[in-house]
């Protein structure tokens, strides 16, 4: 109890203390804080009494720190800059405008951060925060702006917008190709390890689906590597592990890299599409037509080596 007595509204102490000893000055202190240079040199010995020790050491026309003195401002000094950082971080979340982008994990690892800037730039003035969620990339919550979904979206509450529809051709290394090639038609691929990500939602497509467009079905006996993941699915054959049934919309840069190559001409047009999608239950305050034209243009247009002719349609 006797300490709670000896700090009480100490604080209103402080600001007197700490600009005399920026300052080295009672006088130019009280400009600072509105007193007069009597009541700063009184708040300043009633604070020395209260800590039982000077603070300042007095001269002529001069003052300057003690020991002790120096430890109180260092002290002060740092907590004031705390306070700041605080104050600056509160209004900043009190103007910034956050929004929040949901879509599944492998359309964040392949699409949107590759391209961070050119997102940026669809939503000016605007924090962008992603969230991924797997299988079909939305979340449903109030916090979710804007959802990029393979597929129209099953969630109540959300207003969607169909993009464009995906390719699927597998996909492997030049590594892999030369050590377990060449492969020169679909029935090949039952002669090497097939990497997939295990189907958590209708609109995913599996090589079971795939191989039967073209007339072939998995040998009982054949027993694909599988991930829960695309991202991981496609981690593994860029490893050199096996083939993989490439999305060719979200693998454009690693194909134009040359780090994976679609050994077959054999495609695969999707009928679902790619979707945007928002809550319909509240407006909008930012342009979606932005980000759906950088979409568009971004991974919407023509794809190299893939003709619709040499397509079938599922």
């Amino acid at each position: 109890m006797r300490t709670k007595a000896l700090y009480r509204n100490i604080q209103r102490l402080l600001p007197a203390f700490e600009a005399a000893a920026r300052n080295e000055s009672f006088t130019i202190a009280g400009e600072e804080v509105g007193l007069t240079q009597s009541s700063v040199s009184k708040q300043i010995m009633e604070l020395e009494r209260r800590l039982g020790q000077p603070l300042f050491v007095r001269s002529h026309k001069q003052i300057s720190l003690t020991p002790a003195g120096h430890r109180l401002l260092k002290a002060y000094t740092r907590a004031a800059s705390q306070i700041i950082d605080a104050l600056d971080d509160l209004l900043l979340e009190r103007s910034k405008k956050q929004i929040v982008i949901s879509t599944s994990t492998a359309n964040a690892a392949f699409m949107l951060l590759p391209r961070v800037a050119e997102v940026r730039e669809c939503f000016p003035g605007g924090e962008i925060f992603v969230v991924t969620s797997d299988p079909q990339g939305i979340q449903p919550t109030d916090q979710v702006d804007l959802a990029l979904a393979f597929g129209k979206p099953d969630y109540a509450g959300f207003k969607s917008r169909a993009l464009f529809a995906d390719i699927l051709t597998p996909v492997c290394t030049p590594d892999f190709l030369r050590k377990n090639g060449p492969l020169r038609a679909v029935v090949d691929l039952l002669n090497c390890e097939l990497l997939y990500m295990q189907a958590q939602h209708p609109s995913w497509l599996g090589w079971r689906q795939w191989l039967r467009e073209f007339g072939l079905e998995l040998p009982k006996k054949h027993q694909p590597m599988g991930f829960n993941s695309y991202y991981n699915t496609i981690q593994a054959c860029l490893a050199g592990q096996g083939v993989a049934l490439g999305w060719l919309r979200l693998l454009g840069d690693l194909l134009e890299s040359g780090q994976l190559v679609t050994p077959l001409p054999d495609f695969l047009e999707t009928e679902e599409r790619y979707h945007l999608a928002w809550p319909s239950h509240r407006r909008q305050e930012f342009d979606i037509e932005p980000f759906e034209a950088w979409l568009s243009r971004r991974y919407g247009g023509n794809i190299p080596g893939y003709t619709r002719a040499s397509t079938a349609l599922i």
